[in-house]
């Protein structure tokens, strides 16, 4: 009787698709190449590799980097104050 109810495939885990020793490597469970690849698109976006690849892309000088944080840091303090009001 319990034979019928089981079911014909396993629940995969996070911790069966890992690789010791590789944190961004991910194993293909079952033939499971779509879960798996999220598990891929997902390290990689958590780890920042394709944010950091992005920008060194090209060269950006360091007057332009600071440009930019100054203007992030404008905007979220305008944010901010917007919020408290």
């Amino acid at each position: 009787m319990q034979e019928q109810n089981k079911k014909p495939y396993k629940r995969i885990n996070r911790d069966d698709m890992e690789i010791p020793g590789n944190p961004l490597a991910v194993k293909v469970v079952n033939g499971n190449i779509e879960l798996a690849l999220k598990a891929f698109k997902r390290k990689i976006k958590d780890s920042g590799k394709m944010e950091e690849v992005r920008d060194r892309k090209e060269f950006r000088k360091p007057s332009v980097i600071n440009r930019e944080k100054m203007k992030n840091a404008k905007y979220s303090e305008w944010m901010r104050r917007q919020t408290e009001i």
